[in-house]
């Protein structure tokens, strides 16, 4: 909630020196006046989801909506005051003493802030994401006889402290799910096949960790970061990783594997190597079944610890892999130091790649780059024939996108439309 809008004391400076207490003084020689503090929930988790490009058209259209509704005289508003995601509305309250006011407010704050969260994602569409409102309200009473100043003052903290104790309640109901999720081991894996783009066999599975159903945590990001803001990363993991291995009986004893390894897990205190090996030998698989894919999204700070766990892991026959690799900007770093066996190019890499030159160029040169240092490009988000077409020409090895399998509970076969499409294509090369 912006630090507290920052500070309490700031803010009111701030406003009064826009007369915005000349104003409601105003009012308030005749009638109480409302304040509705309005927060869009998680904001900072939707900046780090989507990036800050998504999340300023965000905070453009939350801004024209408090215009309109201001400039329309919609619910009786007298002005307003925006910080950011957060905004301070001040309504009329026309008759009645300030208990009454209340009451009306409450039903008055629930009214906009529905309202305002159907029409914010209506018009912003946020994948994986829904946006949502906090709000607390506060009442400024003529009637105690203190300045308007005053007043001022003290119903921002009460709004603000009103909408806080919705989110800290609402944050104790997550953990309370989220340790039942664990303690229950209530996450499933779905699998995404990965093939080959010269004989359009199958050539392993990406395993996706999901929680419940119409759950919060039924996305994966919100699982993983939830995790590591409770320190939990590696017992999220760990029931992850066995969901993934159980859920896999392959056809062909060469499948791979593809399973996530969060960047931070090494420095969770839970975190003691060894454990998979143990249930891999229990499921009849080995490590050699098994490609660890680490993000290209998560920096990693220290490379020489994070090497030094990896080793562990390459010593007992795993793989390997980078994922997201051209998302950011420590790709490059991350291939030097890892040494990967497989490198994982990023859907905005793949994405219309057919309409731009410059994205047909990066991947032949990774492709390139890729055979001289005995490494395997996979090519992620594959979502038409058109790119299909193109990565394969690049001399990209495998692919995986929905054209090609979308994730599922079940090990799900090459979509018969793709396979005849790469067979007839290698025929005629």
């Amino acid at each position: 909630m912006a630090d507290q809008l920052a500070s309490i004391m700031l803010l009111a400076d701030s406003l009064n020196s826009e007369n915005l207490t000349a104003k409601i003084d105003k009012y308030l020689n005749k009638h109480p006046v409302g304040l509705i503090y309005l927060d869009i929930k998680r904001f900072r988790e939707i900046e780090k989801r989507h990036g800050p490009i998504a999340c300023q058209k965000l905070l453009e259209v939350w801004k024209q909506l408090i215009f309109e509704a201001e400039m329309s005289d919609s619910f009786g508003l007298l002005t307003h005051r925006m910080f950011g995601d957060d905004v301070l509305l001040f309504v009329r309250a026309e008759r009645g003493d300030a208990n009454w006011a209340k009451m009306g407010l409450l039903r008055l704050a629930h009214e906009i802030s529905t309202m305002f969260g159907k029409k914010l994602n209506e018009s912003i569409a946020l994948s994986g994401d829904s946006i949502e409102l906090y709000a607390g309200t506060a009442v400024l009473d003529p009637s105690t006889g203190r300045t308007a100043e005053s007043l001022l003052y003290d119903a921002i903290k009460e709004a603000i402290h009103e909408a806080r104790s919705k989110t800290d309640a609402e944050f104790r109901h997550l953990q309370m799910e989220f340790r039942d999720i664990l303690a229950r081991r209530k996450i499933a894996a779905h699998y995404q096949p990965i093939i080959s783009l010269s004989t359009g066999s199958i050539y392993g599975y990406e395993a996706l960790a999901r929680g419940p159903q119409a759950s919060y945590f039924a996305t994966p990001n919100r699982l993983w970061e939830f995790a590591e803001k409770e320190n939990q990363l590696y017992a999220l993991e760990t029931a992850a990783r066995q969901r993934a291995i159980e859920g896999f009986l392959p056809h062909d004893s060469n499948w791979k594997l593809f399973i996530n390894l969060n960047a931070n897990v090494i420095h969770d205190p839970q975190f003691t190597p060894g454990q998979t090996l143990a249930f891999l030998e229990k499921m009849n698989l080995t490590p050699q079944n098994v490609v660890f894919e680490i993000t290209e999204r998560q920096s990693i700070d220290d490379y020489a610890s994070f090497t030094k766990a990896l080793d562990h892991y390459r010593n007992q026959g795993y793989q390997i892999a980078i994922d997201d690799a051209g998302a950011g900007y420590s790709s490059l770093q991350a291939i030097a130091e890892l040494r990967p066996d497989y490198i994982k190019i990023d859907r905005s890499i793949i994405h219309h790649i057919g309409c731009d030159k410059i994205k047909e160029i990066l991947l032949e040169t990774l492709a390139g780059f890729a055979q001289k240092i005995n490494c395997q490009i996979i090519a992620e988000g594959i979502e038409t024939f058109e790119e299909l077409e193109i990565v394969r020409r690049l001399g990209v090895h495998f692919g995986q996108g929905y054209l090609l399998g979308r994730p599922c509970p079940q090990l799900q076969p090459v979509p018969d439309a793709v396979l005849k499409w790469i067979q007839r294509y290698s025929s005629t090369v």
